[in-house]
């Protein structure tokens, strides 16, 4: 990816999948996707499409891996320590 294709928050900050960050709530977090995705649905027929860009994270809870944890782009750059 490209440094202009990269996700962040105003050019500033870029987050990359298989790389690891300190997550405010979950403690050591490994990215593992990043895409495109809509901001919300509130039907079949009404989304909310604005370019926002989905971070799906793992890490792991009393020793087991929870591999399911997503954030918007903006509110995981706001978890980071």
């Amino acid at each position: 990816m490209s440094e202009s294709d990269d996700p962040g928050s105003d050019g500033e900050r870029v987050v990359e999948r298989e790389e690891t960050y300190d997550h405010e709530r979950h403690g050591e977090v490994e990215v593992t996707g990043i895409w495109k995705g809509i901001e919300e649905v509130d039907g079949t027929r009404d989304a909310d499409e604005n370019d926002v860009y989905i971070v799906r994270y793992s890490t792991e809870e009393d020793g087991k891996e929870v591999d399911e944890l997503t954030d918007t782009l903006d509110e995981f750059l706001a978890a980071l320590e």
